[in-house]
């Protein structure tokens, strides 16, 4: 098993990475078992394969358990809400604990009520899909969707454990552990060229789960460091958002469903590293390099996109600040800048034809 140690102030944390965590769950959550009820929080499609596992790995732990229903939809302020209710009715105390199992939207959901009920209840992070388990598990961040745009509303809390059992990746569906896949290639682009180079050699996904324990222990180290100098996203956090400026915008005109999250980022990070070779920020050949290893890995590398309507969405994100819109670039593979971008430049841009 391969550990790592966040070190935060107030919250620090250990990232568990192996295959077979889940049976032993039980074992693991135990020290943060100081009240005397766990909440357990799911979905319909991971708690049909896995929920019977987790349960028996519990041995009698005192449980209630919600399962919502599969998809972006659920990271909403009715499911938020029903959340928080179902946590009142079952006498849930700030000394008990809540465990998210699921991916990155259980895990936003289930952390952002934890965060919000009787102003902080401790959580633990059961990630089940690769990009939760590279990404959006670990740092604290929580949130849900409001109709003009993702993640708008929300809050920092850290869990107290991560325990990311690799062996569920195998049931993941093929367009699911690609858009993991994305994620990794974003650590590789912007702060490991070595990550990013080896990210070639892999023939299929097959050939990445051999060395899916380093590869997902490599990617949660970059965050790690990046979130110790930067918990709260006001500065070098700000590079990990590498193609979610119009990764979000994309998912957002697609409605939620054209996408998957990994998808609109693969295509998001491709435009950002064009913008970036226009404004000579970004090495030439940055953007090609870009889409072989997003190819190799069968993520799209072009789409039909009506840029005014994603430029529309962008300026509401909350990227946006004063002097412009914040766009992380590449200076060249493995290095990245926060670099602000007016409204009307980025339209001149496209115009010009990126």
């Amino acid at each position: 098993m391969k550990t790592i140690d966040v070190k935060l102030l107030n919250r620090p944390y250990k990232i568990l990475i192996d295959f077979g965590l889940l049976k032993r769950t039980g074992q693991l959550i135990e020290p943060f078992l100081t009240g005397e009820k766990v909440a357990i929080v799911s979905d319909e499609i991971v708690w049909n394969l896995y929920g019977k596992i987790l349960l028996e790995s519990l041995n009698g732990i005192k449980h209630q358990v919600f399962i919502q229903p599969s998809g972006e939809e659920t990271k909403s302020i009715k499911y938020f809400e029903d959340l928080c209710e179902h946590f009142a009715e079952i006498g849930l105390m700030r000394t008990d604990l809540v465990i998210s199992f699921g991916g990155g939207v259980v895990g936003d959901l289930a952390g952002f009520a934890s965060a919000s009920y009787m102003r902080g209840v401790s959580f633990i992070q059961i990630p089940t899909t690769l990009l939760s388990q590279v990404d959006s598990s670990i740092g604290g961040k929580t949130g849900i969707n409001l109709k003009h745009g993702k993640n708008l509303l929300g809050a920092f809390w850290q869990p107290k454990l991560v325990i990311s059992d690799v062996s569920l990746l195998d049931s993941l569906e093929e367009r699911e552990f690609q858009a993991g896949m994305a994620e990794v290639i974003k650590y590789g682009a912007i702060e490991s060229k070595e990550l990013f180079d080896s990210l070639l050699k892999y023939a299929d996904r097959k050939e990445v789960m051999k060395d899916i324990v380093n590869i997902i222990y490599e990617c949660c180290d970059i965050k790690r460091r990046i979130v110790e100098h930067d918990e709260l996203d006001f500065g070098e956090r700000m590079k990990l958002n590498f193609g979610h400026t119009f990764g979000h915008a994309i998912e957002r005109a697609g409605n939620y469903k054209k996408h998957t999250h990994g998808e609109a980022v693969a295509l998001g990070m491709i435009i950002a590293s064009k913008i970036g070779e226009r404004l000579g920020i970004t090495a030439s050949g940055c953007s090609d390099k870009l889409i072989d290893v997003l190819s190799q890995h069968n993520l799209p590398i072009s789409a039909d996109l009506d840029y005014k309507e994603l430029i529309d969405y962008i300026i509401n994100d909350k990227k946006k600040n004063k002097s412009g819109i914040n766009f992380i670039l590449l200076k060249d593979i493995g290095k990245s800048i926060i670099h602000s971008i007016d409204a009307d430049d980025l339209f001149s841009l496209f115009e010009r034809g990126i």
